[in-house]
């Protein structure tokens, strides 16, 4: 049991903590030019321990009463978090925990220097919220991000877990305000989403899972496996993975400040590709492909794949060390070409921070494209056009094979020590658990076998944001708004093990990929998105990717579809017709489970429109007078329905049900609106 027991903040002082889930309801009328929490509630951990209030300031009011140190979960604090900011702001009238520096800077205060009355945050310059600390006397209140820690809907947490309590549904527009009369539906409604947040923090705080995000959480569970290893016993975690950005770089004529800025250079993501000359069309009788768990795969030994450890030896000029190639040895590289890509071949190399080429991109040329007259030129101003790429031993080996390179020099380059195995004990545990479990455990193992990768790729980056209230309105009322402060002190991760992690990854989708690409012309391979391929073929005629549901460096056979549509990345329909497909070609093993719906892919698009979409798309439709307007005027026309098809699912298509997040007086309404595939 948590409640009670001690947690160690910063090494320099004990608290001792009560942990609550909490959550708001806040506003949602038509013409509202302000917003507040008209419930609130919290549930302590392993107690039968619930409060419901009507208000944000009943809620602080208790957990101020409770005069001890709390830890409260919200799931999604980004919403609530800006209720909790506009409160402390504008109604406590607390001070912000911060230092004003020269030019502009600000940095907030240690925990022990807040004064009561003062609050602090931290949110990311990219809107990620992860804490709001508050001082009250001597007591402090952490209101946490749950989303951080478990990183689901809370549906699916009650799915996957398979908590007491299910989520329920609740009509949120109404008009309604802070004290309002409140339904005995509303109230279990409500009850409801606070217990099943507070069986998954009681799940994961039972397993010793406390910490502000689940990569952390990974994070520290390998370190503790590491010290308990027999194969790695001589080796600390900072022997194995030291901060290269401590270390300056060794040529004092040089644009990098340090080792790690130079190798973080050739990190990517996942390779997300759609052939050219198969989009918006129709495609017929495929399967998905899903690799088993694509990041642990490429992780353990049975990949063969060696990671970089230690510090690196650095070289300099066009040629790349014998001992750099040997197989204990894992390089980095820094080249300038053209590049062409060879026939046949599928692309993958991605160029970012460049005006001259779309960062998401699998380029087939280095050449610039010219958009007003539709031709690439290999020369600007009778200068060649050349590019500079940093990139792992992965990498550049796959890039001799796909492109053609003119004008190529190596300018410089890294290499490391490795070692196979280094992450085998972390992946096996999980790997069983996985296998041997279900529900909430196997669901908790899926966690930490698929994000430990990440925080091997964490930047020294730390820029995060500052509140501030806007002018008044006509009424007096204050806006909170947020500007952005730069800042790059936080500790890492080991950026060579990151960098060759996706890279392995890349190789292996890709391969697997290229062997069942016979053109844009005819059947095959057609999309795939970092551990998929999308490919029109008998699954005895796909070549060259081990087939297995279960088995590490292997593909499950996902689904087979009739009729599939790709429009660009990450924007597809498929229609599945089965799912949880067992194949095995040699003994004849064919099973599946047989089913009939659409399964809707597109980026940005809210699950929402998904199923309007999907909706529309059915012929025995009934006139349904409960829709909103723009719901009607999406599916029926004149109260006939609109019948749509595969073909409607293209670029321009527009459908009601995004919500929009709007900043106004009193925290953030989601406002309806439309979302556009462009």
């Amino acid at each position: 049991m948590l409640n009670g027991r001690k947690h160690k903040k910063s090494g320099k002082m004990k608290r001792t903590y009560r942990y609550f889930a909490c959550d708001f309801e806040t506003t949602v009328y038509e013409g509202q030019t302000n917003t507040e929490v008209w419930l609130s509630g919290c549930g302590e951990l392993f107690t039968d321990d619930l409060h419901v209030y009507g208000s944000i300031g009943e809620l602080y009011k208790y957990f101020t009463s409770l005069n001890c140190h709390i830890i409260a979960y919200f799931h999604n604090l980004k919403f609530d978090g800006a209720f909790w900011i506009d409160f402390l702001l504008t109604k406590l009238k607390y001070e912000q925990a911060y230092q004003k520096l020269p030019g502009g800077k600000v940095k907030f205060v240690d925990d022990k220097d807040m004064r009561s009355k003062s609050f602090k945050y931290s949110i990311s310059d990219r809107g990620q919220w992860y804490q709001i600390i508050i001082k009250y006397r001597k007591h402090y209140i952490i209101l946490r991000d749950s989303l951080k820690l478990l990183p689901f809907a809370l549906s699916d947490i009650a799915k996957s877990f398979k908590t007491k309590h299910q989520k329920l549904t609740m009509e949120y527009k109404g008009f309604r305000y802070a004290g309002c009369e409140v339904t005995d539906e509303e109230r279990e409604y409500f009850k409801n989403d606070i217990y099943v947040l507070k069986e998954g923090l009681e799940f994961m705080f039972e397993q010793d899972h406390t910490k502000l995000t689940i990569g952390s959480c990974c994070l520290d569970e390998y370190k503790n496996i590491l010290k308990r290893s027999t194969k790695l016993c001589a080796l600390e975690y900072d022997e194995l993975f030291p901060n290269l950005y401590d270390h300056g770089f060794p040529c004092v004529d040089h644009k990098y400040a340090n080792i790690g800025e130079w190798v973080r250079r050739s990190y990517k993501g996942g390779w997300c590709y759609l052939v050219r000359g198969k989009e918006n069309k129709v495609h017929e009788n495929g399967y998905t492909l899903d690799v088993n768990s694509l990041y642990p795969s490429v992780m353990h030994s049975s990949s063969g794949n060696a990671y970089p450890i230690g510090l690196p030896t650095y070289w300099h000029g066009d040629f790349i060390p014998e001992q750099a190639k040997t197989e204990t040895r894992y390089f980095f590289v820094r080249i300038r070409t053209r590049f062409y890509l060879k026939k046949g071949y599928l692309p993958f190399i991605q160029i970012k921070n460049n005006a001259l080429y779309r960062g998401t991109e699998a380029l087939e040329t280095s050449d610039i494209f010219d958009p007003k007259d539709g031709q690439y030129y290999s020369h600007v101003c009778g200068n060649p056009v050349t590019v500079e790429l940093t990139l792992t031993q992965t990498d550049y080996y796959l890039i001799l094979e796909h492109y053609d390179l003119v004008d190529f020099q190596i300018i410089d380059g890294f290499y490391f020590h490795s070692m196979i195995g280094i992450f085998d004990e972390y992946i096996d545990k999980y790997k069983e658990i996985k296998m041997n479990s279900k529900g909430a455990v196997r669901t908790l193992a899926k966690l930490f076998l698929n994000n430990l990768y990440g925080k091997m790729a964490t930047s020294t980056d730390s820029s995060f944001k500052v509140a501030y209230l806007k002018e008044p309105d006509e009424f007096g009322r204050q806006t909170v708004a947020y500007y952005p402060i730069e800042e790059h002190d936080k500790r890492p991760g080991y950026i060579p093990c990151g960098s060759a992690i996706t890279s392995y990854a890349r190789e292996f989708t890709i391969r697997a990929a290229q062997k069942n690409y016979y053109g844009p012309d005819r059947d095959g391979f057609i999309y795939s998105d970092t551990d998929s391929l999308h490919i029109n073929l008998p699954l005895e005629e796909i070549k060259g990717v081990p087939l297995h549901h279960t088995e590490f460096n292997h593909w499950a056979v996902e689904s087979k579809w009739d009729r599939g549509i790709y429009v660009r990345q990450k924007t597809y329909l498929e229609h599945i017709t089965e799912k949880d497909i067992r194949y095995d070609g040699e003994r004849g093993i064919y099973e599946s489970e047989v089913c009939d719906y659409l399964d809707v892919k597109c980026a940005g698009m809210p699950q929402r429109c998904k199923d309007l979409f999907v909706e529309s798309m059915k012929e025995d439709r009934v006139y349904d007078e409960s829709r909103s307007e723009e719901e009607k005027a999406f599916l029926y026309e004149n109260q006939v329905p609109i019948v749509r098809t595969i073909n409607d699912f293209k670029r321009g298509l527009k459908i009601p049900g995004k919500l929009l997040p709007k900043r106004m007086p009193g925290g953030v309404v989601l406002m309806d609106t439309y979302y556009e595939m462009r």
